[in-house]
């Protein structure tokens, strides 16, 4: 028997942490607390510090990921590590809350993870060597390649040092990251991340905090920790929620699945505990919400003009997340990830089907359906067939749909490795070409992320968008498809908005590849119109030709040169290709010519304070719009709606904004460290106030009682972790700090006190 356990237990480190990722850091985490030993605690409580101040009431708007954005979040990856000697053996640790976490010993038995339920500080090592710590790596050039910063979550201020390092040497760029320092449990920042939103006359951004999995209290509070650190707003609710399973049109649209009902049917919340005493931490006892209960809060915080909850997928690694298989280019339209037929006996194909056919169904803002694109399902390694739908729920659950935007960039999911910016299987790049044309203009920045198997997301789960400042809003009702039936110039028009109001807007095109052209659009209000002409293009079709030089090339023909029957010259300006029918008689040939016309075109639009921005926002990529005619004049084809209107007056502001349920939320107005989870040791904590003014011109100060007496080293670090200015802080009794900030470059800087034991950090922003 000994001899046998001796014979099994010879795993090597990488298969046993990427053992540890499976069970700790899997996706899905909404079901661990049903095997944890911690307890309730005995009464409900509110399940974050926050006071009573309502939502900004006014005009509200949530973007779509595709519009601007100024900042993407992501934490590189950590391994964290018992700082108590136990002994021989492999051990590893689970943080719960600020320097404590559950101790795990790896059973080389059984070649798993297995719980000491003991409880203890631990050590948080950044991996910056495996090919899945790299992935956040390349997530964090791709972010900066798409023209935003990178904001950086990272355990210590040490670590800020060692990502800038890793992205050198990785000969990545590195010259717009900023870092959030504080202690996370995993990296799913799109789950546990705020979902941002503009209000009132400025578009000022703030963010909705939703509940996160119990057992994840420190990724929990990521929006938190981003409100302390960079200033944004945060709004708190209790509804248990993730990122993954919203997707919103832009204009007040909502789209989740129906896992969100069982998540908050139970009672059991966060942490929480005295921040010294390990037997003190309890979960908080939340109240369980019906499935009415829930849809009305979700339509009352984000989806007040339309709330849809679909049926979750069973087979997508346990989440149920809409991003894993559908995804919006604008608020028009869907991007769907299709299994092919060959999986149709899968539960998972029928429901996509279903949830396809009910999202067609649904109408945009501009009351239309919305319009669906589908790109490829991905394959195994070898560029094969998934087994069945258990191998790939556990092993694989792929998808080309969890890409994140990154303004004119696509942080796109591969699945071999990436050669010279592109993958190297031959099946895994042709339907990453194929993937192009749904999001088109778009600079693809693909990463391998094999390393992701069997956890049940990846790229779009690990990012969070922050929103631009200042945005110039346009909503416009995309005209595609053949435009036959519209006789006359093609009408344009689009919302747009700014808070300095707008300046000008045109409409740029070009007709069959031609020069571009632009005309101007007209305002009212905020709806901006105009027209584009028609093509005055000649178009002929069932033409008798007799003496006809033809090229063929499989089904298409190119004149060369026609004759009617009467002999008389068919005078191109061009050659043509057509598809064709052809019947033979003798010399003559029947051809049907239907020459088709394409119109490319994009709008842009420049606010009052001197921004401009297209719509789409690839267009200086070649992401336009486009529709054609044919020669095809008796046709009945429509654009893609029957019921295509070009109204030009103004759409009311309760039509594109809405207010928030106020009931339902609480501002955030923790400083200095986590909700209910302890940053520092509260002692040495509650010593600190913090900066003010902040942000700060000539001086800023900060109250501080040392009450006997302390000795501190105060350390000033700029947003890339360079230390900037130190000095000696030797006092006692209650005293006011100064910094002269005049001295300073305008930015935000991390202050740190630290004496040997503790440190407390406070953040500051020099203007």
């Amino acid at each position: 028997m000994g001899a046998t356990a001796v014979a099994q237990s010879t795993p090597t480190e990488e298969q046993m942490m990427k053992e540890w990722r499976q069970m700790i850091h899997k996706r899905d985490y909404s079901q661990a607390h049903l095997n944890s030993k911690i307890a309730l605690t005995d009464e409900v409580a509110t399940p974050k510090s926050a006071n009573t101040k309502a939502l900004p009431e006014d005009r509200i708007w949530y973007p779509g990921e595709w519009e601007e954005v100024s900042a993407v979040v992501v934490t590189p990856t950590y391994s964290h590590w018992p700082d108590t000697n136990l002994g021989t053996g492999s051990y590893s640790a689970d943080p719960l809350v600020t320097n404590l976490a559950e101790y795990y010993k790896f059973n080389r038995v059984t070649q798993r993870w297995e719980s000491m339920h003991l409880y203890g500080r631990y050590t948080s090592v950044m991996d910056t060597s495996t090919s899945f710590g790299k992935v956040f790596f390349y997530l964090m050039d791709g972010i900066q390649k798409g023209n935003a910063e990178a904001w950086v979550r990272v355990e210590t201020e040490a670590d800020t040092a060692k990502v800038l390092r890793t992205l050198a040497r990785m000969n990545l760029r590195h010259d717009n990251v900023r870092f959030l320092i504080g202690p996370g449990n995993s990296f799913w920042f799109r789950d546990c991340g705020p979902i941002c939103f503009y209000y009132g006359d400025q578009d000022s951004v703030a963010m909705m905090d939703f509940e996160y999995y119990p057992g994840r209290a420190l990724d929990d509070s990521l929006p938190s920790l981003i409100h302390q650190q960079m200033g944004l707003p945060n709004y708190i609710n209790t509804i248990e929620w993730e990122g993954g399973n919203c997707l919103v049109d832009g204009a007040g649209f909502l789209l989740s699945s129906d896992r969100l009902y069982s998540s908050n049917a139970d009672n059991t919340g966060q942490y929480i505990w005295n921040g010294r005493d390990a037997n003190t931490l309890r979960y908080i006892r939340k109240t369980p919400l019906t499935h009415s209960q829930t849809y009305r809060a979700l339509q009352s915080l984000i989806g007040q003009r339309e709330t849809h909850i679909l049926p979750a997928y069973r087979y997508d690694g346990g989440t149920g997340h809409i991003d894993l298989y559908a995804d919006m280019c604008e608020e028009n339209g869907f991007v769907f990830s299709v299994m092919p037929d060959n999986y149709s006996s899968w539960t998972d194909y029928r429901t996509g089907a279903r949830n396809i056919d009910s999202l067609c169904s649904y109408t945009s803002i501009f009351d239309r359906p919305y319009y669906k694109t589908t790109i490829p399902f991905p394959k195994t390694n070898q560029g094969g067939n998934f087994p069945d739908q258990v191998t790939y729920n556990d092993s694989y659950t792929r998808t080309y749909s969890n890409h994140t935007f990154v303004n004119d960039v696509i942080l796109q999911p591969c699945f071999s490795t990436v050669v010279n910016g592109q993958p190297s299987a031959s099946w895994d790049r042709e339907n990453i070409e194929k993937l192009k044309a749904a999001y088109p203009g778009y600079t693809i920045y693909p990463v391998d992320v094999r390393a992701f198997d069997g956890s049940g997301g990846a790229i779009h789960c690990v990012t969070k968008q922050i929103p631009a400042d200042n945005p110039v809003r346009i909503l416009h009702k995309s005209i595609v498809g053949c435009a036959n039936a519209i006789q006359d110039s093609m009408p344009v028009s689009a919302i747009i908005t700014n808070r300095s109001g707008i300046a000008h807007a045109e409409c740029v095109y070009r007709i069959g590849g031609g020069e571009w052209q632009t005309i101007n659009l007209r305002a009212n209000g905020n709806r901006h119109y105009g027209s584009m002409p028609r093509p005055q293009s000649t178009f002929y079709r069932d033409t008798v030709l007799t003496d006809t030089t033809l090229t063929i090339v499989d089904s298409v023909a190119v004149i060369d040169s026609a004759y009617n029957s009467d002999s008389t010259a068919i005078v191109y300006d061009t050659t043509y290709t057509f598809t064709y029918d052809t019947t033979y008689t003798h010399d003559t040939m029947s051809v049907l010519v239907d020459t088709v016309v394409t119109v490319e075109y994009y709008i842009a639009a420049t606010s009052n304070n001197g921004k401009t921005i297209t719509k789409p926002i690839t267009a200086h990529q070649g992401g336009y719009y486009s529709y054609y005619y044919t020669g095809q004049l008796d046709t009945v084809a429509q654009l893609d709606s029957s019921l295509y209107d070009f109204d030009t007056l103004p759409l009311p502001a309760t039509d594109i904004t809405f207010l928030f349920d106020a009931n339902r939320t609480t501002e955030d107005t923790t400083t200095g460290h986590y909700p209910y989870v302890s940053i520092q040791t509260p002692d040495a904590e509650s010593q600190f106030g913090q900066f003010y003014p902040n942000p700060a011109t000539s001086e800023a100060k900060i109250k501080i009682d040392f009450a006997n007496g302390a000795d501190y080293t105060v350390t000033i670090l700029d947003n890339l972790g360079r230390t900037v200015h130190t000095t000696q802080l030797q006092t006692a009794g209650s005293i006011v700090f100064n910094i002269r900030t005049e001295r300073l470059a305008a930015g935000l800087y991390t202050v740190v006190f630290h004496n040997g034991k503790q440190s407390v950090t406070r953040r500051l922003i020099v203007k």
